[in-house]
């Protein structure tokens, strides 16, 4: 299945075992060194707002309006997966960062990314910048920092283009 990452922000988080909500999804955690989904970022409602981790590998179901997990035990802390953590404190978030080419041209911004929930990858990075939104896909993408650096700008022009049906 084919998910939006702007679809799964705000989105509930259901553990199985009580059949009730234990969190909703704020931040998509991706591995800036190849692309896949680690986990995402969960706030519980609790006092101050606490954050806790999901991680991927504990998701049972991709539910249109929840993302199923088995137990509340599903949610851990922020410092206990060594990636995460690093990625957390690195603050690499790929929803709006900068985008642009290896030769330095800017590209606008992420504004999307859509998910493959069987391989757990980004397969496709929605750019948006003052002039056009443009969709490249995920082997586009030479390096993931403070910004995402593409090979070139040559992308797919996005499904919602009049007209569209041809790279750009």
């Amino acid at each position: 299945m084919f998910i939006e990452a702007k679809k799964l922000i705000g989105l509930p988080v259901a553990a199985m075992d009580i059949q009730s909500k234990i969190g909703e999804i704020r931040q998509i955690l991706i591995d800036p060194e190849n692309g896949r989904l680690l986990g995402f970022l969960v706030s519980t409602g609790t006092f101050l707002g606490t954050k806790k981790v999901l991680s991927v590998i504990d998701i049972k179901d991709w539910d249109p309006k929840a993302i199923v997990v088995s137990s509340i035990e599903n949610l851990i802390g922020k410092s206990e997966i060594v990636r995460i953590k690093e990625i957390l404190n690195k603050k690499i978030f790929i929803l709006g960062m900068k985008a642009v080419t290896e030769s330095g041209k800017n590209l606008g911004e992420v504004e999307d990314i859509l998910l493959d929930t069987e391989t757990e990858c980004v397969v496709k990075y929605y750019l948006k910048d003052l002039m056009q939104s443009r969709v490249f896909p995920a082997e586009k993408v030479v390096k993931i920092d403070k910004e995402i650096v593409f090979s070139d700008d040559t992308a797919e022009i996005p499904p919602d283009a009049a007209g569209a049906s041809a790279m750009v």
